[in-house]
């Protein structure tokens, strides 16, 4: 875990935890202090080893008198059941439609795993189930990528990282998982972040919450507009990690004009990402072809499942992806924060430079390779 600045009232109460290794103990240590409630709402749940944790540090609260709600949405049942263990903690009997998503993604991506699909619903499950203090919504697709944690209201943690194992270390294919969750310590961050999900609106100048919001009749989205204000904004640096990168036309267009007028771009993508792996490969071809070379594009050898956008003067990371699907139709949630002298920002600009500094650098676009009819499918769907 990275130490926070006590100098500033304000950024004192930040904690930067650099992959799952150190995210979910964090997590798990303050789900189970919990006095009065913890509400949890997350993409992806597997029954796995850091699933089946999770649901026991979620006991823990509800034992000890905290009122627990989860919502984990529908829409990550197709993404369980297509790799790694194929199960799900919470979801169950995949429909038609959902099976023939799950099979779509087996074929193309063969990320491996675990044959045997079927979920235990062993006696954690139950407890979980039919505990007096757990109230569970899994059934509702609302399209909801966002992730993220508040205990007792004085405790919010945000970003990428859904509860899975691989999450937690390495794929079954031996990937190296990153990402980021930040740890928000105070009543004030989480009724800020309230705030901004009912109705859009910041309480602090120093820092805000970027979120696509689908919530029954409240549609608000803004995540595509505020990466590209980062991107206009850029006046000597901008760098992009991104876990799943699609070449959308206003990116590719405003990422070529930074570069043509001085700033340093970096682009960093996963030299195998789980999925979307065509799509990522073509953006880069289009984005080296293009920009003359004046992008620098570098591949990581982890699976890095990060989307973070940093200039001289801000840093975001989150759940949004550069894609269509991010865009216009998932809630997603990011945090963004000055890119100044405080620990926290200079643990995140330590990071990005400890992942460049791993990659390699394509310097000739012909040497990146995509699978097109793929590419053409990916474009469709996401």
């Amino acid at each position: 875990m990275v130490e926070t600045a006590k100098s500033s009232p304000v950024w004192g109460d930040f904690t930067l935890l650099v992959d799952g290794k150190r995210a979910f103990p964090e997590i798990i240590r303050c789900i189970e202090a919990a006095k009065r409630s913890v509400e949890i709402n997350m993409f992806i749940w597997r029954e796995d080893a850091i699933g089946c944790r999770m649901a026991e540090a979620v006991l823990t609260a509800a034992d000890n008198g905290a009122r627990v709600k989860i919502s984990v949405d529908r829409y990550g049942l197709v993404l369980e059941k297509a790799e790694e263990a194929k199960k799900s903690f919470f979801h169950e009997r995949p429909t038609l439609a959902e099976r023939v998503k799950i099979k779509y993604l087996e074929l193309c991506y063969q990320n491996g795993g675990s044959k045997n699909k079927k979920e235990t619903r062993g006696p954690l499950f139950q407890r979980v189930m039919t505990h007096p203090n757990v109230t569970v919504s899994r059934d509702v697709f609302k399209a909801d990528h966002s992730k993220f944690y508040i205990i007792d209201d004085e405790i919010l943690f945000l970003g990428g990282i859904n509860i899975e194992d691989k999450e937690n270390g390495q794929d079954c294919k031996g990937r190296v998982y990153g990402d980021y969750m930040a740890k928000l310590q105070g009543s004030f961050h989480v009724a800020n972040f309230r705030e901004k999900l009912a109705n859009g609106a910041d309480l602090s100048p120093e820092y805000s919450f970027g979120a696509n919001v689908k919530d029954g009749g409240v549609r608000r989205f803004e995540m595509e507009e505020r990466y590209l204000e980062m991107i206009r904004a850029a006046k000597k640096r901008l760098h992009i990690t991104m876990a799943y990168f699609s070449p959308l036309p206003q990116f590719l267009t405003a990422l070529c004009e930074a570069a043509d007028r001085g700033v340093e771009v970096t682009v960093l993508l996963p030299s195998s990402a789980n999925f979307q792996h065509d799509t990522n490969m073509k953006t880069a071809k289009r984005l080296l072809q293009q920009s003359g070379g004046r992008i620098r594009v570098y591949l990581s050898p982890r699976m890095l499942h990060t989307k973070l956008l940093l200039n001289e003067e801000t840093v975001s990371f989150g759940s949004t992806n550069i894609t269509k699907k991010a865009f216009g139709q998932l809630s997603e949630l990011n945090l963004f924060v000055p890119n100044g002298d405080f620990a926290f920002a200079e643990a995140l600009r330590q990071s990005v430079a400890s992942d460049l500094a791993e990659a390699t650098e394509v310097t000739d676009a012909g040497s990146l390779r995509y699978r097109r009819v793929i590419a053409a499918l990916e474009g469709l769907l996401v």
